[in-house]
């Protein structure tokens, strides 16, 4: 068992493999891109170009932490790595009453220099330190002070940013290429009029210059989503991040795509086993009193039930059942109402009734479909095994019908059947996320819509490594299980 336990956990690393570089070459194959998608607003508004004045200095203002609801002193100064008698001594009004959602609180008396840097675009996010340097070295004057040894320029202070910048690197540092910037500013135009614009042309504070933001803006997105580098570079960049489960932030919201994963995965996996567990409550009483009963009018009933089951797409047996419970379908006060609307319903730990009010309708609707396939396969592999001359001398031994079938047959019929379960389990992960939609469940169904609607690649190339993953773990439990129900079966 445990040499072929590590044989089949070997495997799993050329399978997973496999996926991850489908998945990589699908998202970069798929028809209509993504970055165009995101820069169709910026064109429909008209904001292809804009004019920008060349910064030569700053008027330091202080860093505040706008309030929202929720926040106290404690979480604010957690967040914004600082203790709370700092907060309070650069904010010599504040107290615990004060902290209303919509105000701000000043966390630094000044600016961090690295934010400078950014914000004014002295220097790329990943030369950010070459951008503080280039501060430091430009006002020797100014002793900057350092919080939490981070350089920061003191509230008030007239920070000298740049004596002059040229085309090239005024390109360089919005990751574009100089000559995106003249041709924006064509011969003409009233920041090119004679034409000699060009990639060495120095630009001086209060130069205006029109910058193409639709360029700008694309090379941002290239960026953050690691596009922007040859593909075979692509290709092991995400290979290595997967591998560290390093995955990249999301792309809508900079959250870290693992904790967005993370934090829906409780509501899918709340229905995915309540399905489940309908599913078998239905598949195997069912099918086994259908082969019991072979060829005789209840078989007939159940087969005809499975094959509508099957036929019946799990988002139209839960509407139907959604008109059956609620007040105003079958009856007039209803059954229940579904909270689709509740948060504390969304798991079984903060509301029993309100899970079971939110969760039984599409978990019955999917249990049923998964059921269906089920109870078929039991029904044909028991018929199968009760052929069996072993079963046939249990029968001539006078044992009672439910011995037979419990300690001769259905042991021996459940290894196809297991086999057929992990399929369903997969199919329960795709059905379930029409189900969510449907009911406003927030799990990772629900999430792969939004976020391949948002083009948020990061977060759905997450989600599909761990559906990958999920898969490729229970099919080898459902392995490993053979050997507990079937003696025949051993791994050496």
């Amino acid at each position: 068992m445990q040499k072929y336990l590590i044989r089949r956990l070997i495997l799993v690393i050329p399978t997973l493999w496999l996926v991850l570089s489908i998945l990589f070459l699908a998202l970069r194959a798929l028809p209509g891109d993504f970055v165009t998608r995101k820069l169709s607003n910026l064109e429909n508004q008209g904001a292809e170009t804009r004019p920008q004045e060349i910064a030569g200095i700053l008027e330091v203002e202080d860093t505040t932490h706008r309030v929202i609801s929720g926040d106290t002193l404690e979480s604010i100064a957690l967040s914004e790595n600082v203790t709370v008698d700092h907060l309070l001594s650069v904010n010599p009004n504040l107290t615990a009453d004060s902290v209303r959602p919509g105000s701000r609180i000043i966390t630094i008396p000044g600016k961090l220099l690295t934010q400078v840097a950014i914000s004014e675009r002295l220097s790329l996010p990943e030369d950010v330190a070459l951008g503080a340097q280039l501060l430091v070295e430009r006002n020797p004057e100014i002793d900057f002070p350092s919080q939490n040894g981070a350089l920061y320029a003191p509230t008030g202070t007239n920070l000298v940013l740049r004596d002059n910048i040229s085309v090239a690197e005024l390109a360089r540092v919005h990751r574009i290429e100089a000559q995106d910037i003249i041709n924006a500013n064509p011969t003409g135009t009233p920041f090119n009029p004679d034409g000699g614009l060009s990639g060495a042309t120095l630009l001086y504070p209060g130069d205006r210059i029109t910058m193409p933001t639709t360029k700008i803006t694309e090379a941002n997105i290239r960026n953050r989503l690691g596009i922007d580098k040859p593909m075979g570079v692509q290709y092991y960049e995400f290979l290595w991040e997967t591998v560290r489960l390093k995955f990249r932030p999301s792309f809508q919201t900079q959250e870290d795509s693992l904790d967005i994963f993370l934090r829906a995965l409780p509501r899918s996996l709340h229905l995915m086993v309540y399905s489940l567990l309908i599913g078998l409550l239905i598949a195997f009483p069912v099918g086994i009193l259908s082969a019991m009963r072979q060829d005789k009018l209840i078989d007939y009933v159940l087969r005809g039930f499975a094959i509508l089951a099957l036929a019946a797409p799990s988002f139209w047996v839960a509407t139907m059942l959604i008109f059956v419970v609620t007040p105003g379908g079958v009856a007039e006060g209803g059954i229940w109402s579904i909270p689709l609307t509740s948060e504390e319903a969304r798991s079984i730990f903060t509301s029993v009734s309100g899970f079971f009010a939110l969760y039984t309708i599409p978990a019955v609707a999917g249990g049923i479909a998964a059921g269906a396939g089920l109870m078929r396969i039991t029904r044909s592999e028991l018929l199968e095994v009760l052929r069996q001359d072993y079963v046939r001398t249990a029968w001539s031994k006078g044992l009672r019908e439910r011995t037979v079938i419990r300690r001769h047959a259905l042991r021996n019929a459940m290894v196809n059947v297991l086999s057929v379960l992990g399929l369903s389990i997969a199919a329960l992960v795709g059905g379930n996320i029409v189900l969510e939609l449907l009911f406003n469940i927030p799990g990772i169904g629900l999430l792969l819509i939004q976020r391949i609607n948002q083009a948020d690649i990061p977060v759905v190339q997450t989600m599909v490594f761990f559906f990958a993953l999920f898969i490729i773990i229970v099919n080898i439990a459902i392995d490993l299980t053979y050997a507990m129900i079937d003696p025949r079966i051993r791994y050496t």
